[in-house]
């Protein structure tokens, strides 16, 4: 296979070396993922930082029903073979039976961007199911043993209660300042375009590394970084692992829709594994 598009290259008059060759048909041995950030349509507000419902988009106006239509085309480009969702494993049969209740014309799709996007282009591409590959970090450290609820461990609850306290406060002020990149202001195709773009996901993943991250009880403690490993960083490293096992052949395409605080640990995660290739959501939108 190597000599083959090493071959293929010198015929197209440009030589490239044996790594060069080595890593293009490297590329060729890996499934591809995208990645597409979205707020949730339905406005769950159950993130620290709120949407107040003047600010609020509905996307189920004409204008946003067409942005959606033109959003899915473009999609449709990248060919996915699967699209993965924002669901726990567990609601996969609750999630199989809406979406053929869909196909069979019985569910109305909501404001939802599971039903708008997801349901909508694996319809579109005769796709069976979408799958759920939604996680929760690792949070043992903080919880009761058995707790079916975030019931705090009696020693860790003092800690925390301040500890939250102080993150929230941060987080309110930092959406404040960072407006420009979480606010819902334009058209849905540019306020996705916008979710999207390279430099705002890099900034929205700055915020994780700011006050609260460096928050200590105590000097040199790790209260803040214990929490976010535990509850943040593990979780997208859990939602990558169920990428993984959704992946069945190097010749997958699967297009990953997802809250866009969501994206920067993930597309690490995509970019250092040897068996999956990130490609561009924002390239493909513009």
């Amino acid at each position: 296979m190597k000599k083959l598009v090493l071959a293929a290259l010198l015929l197209a008059g440009s030589y490239v070396t044996p790594a060069e060759a080595q890593k293009q048909a490297q590329k060729e041995k890996q499934a591809q993922v995208m990645l597409l950030g979205t707020f949730h349509f339905s406005h769950r507000n159950l993130d620290v930082i709120k949407t107040e419902k003047e600010d609020q988009m509905d996307v189920m106006t004409p204008e946003s029903q067409q942005d959606i239509q033109k959003i899915t085309g473009k999609l449709a480009k990248f060919k996915p073979t699967k699209i993965a969702i924002e669901t726990f494993p567990e609601e996969q049969a609750k999630v199989d039976s809406l979406y053929q209740a869909y196909l069979e014309g019985r569910y109305e799709l909501k404001a939802d961007e599971i039903d708008q996007l997801a349901f909508r282009l694996a319809k579109q591409l005769g796709h069976k199911r979408v799958y759920c590959i939604n996680a929760w970090g690792d949070l043992d450290t903080f919880v009761k043993p058995g707790a079916k609820n975030f019931d705090v461990r009696d020693d860790k609850k003092e800690r925390l209660e301040k500890f939250w306290t102080y993150m929230q406060a941060k987080t309110k002020e930092r959406g404040k300042i960072d407006d420009a990149i979480y606010n819902q202001k334009g058209t849905l195709y540019e306020v996705l375009l916008k979710y999207n773009n390279p430099e705002n996901i890099r900034r929205k993943h700055e915020n994780y590394f700011r006050d609260a991250f460096q928050y200590e009880e105590q000097p040199y403690d790790y209260t803040g970084v214990d929490w976010y490993n535990a509850s943040w960083f593990s979780r997208n490293l859990r939602i990558f692992r169920n990428i993984q096992r959704i992946t069945e052949s190097p010749d997958d395409r699967i297009l990953v829709i997802y809250g866009a605080g969501h994206l920067a640990t993930i597309q690490q995660a995509v970019e250092s594994s040897p068996t999956h290739r990130l490609v561009s959501a924002h390239k493909l939108l513009k």
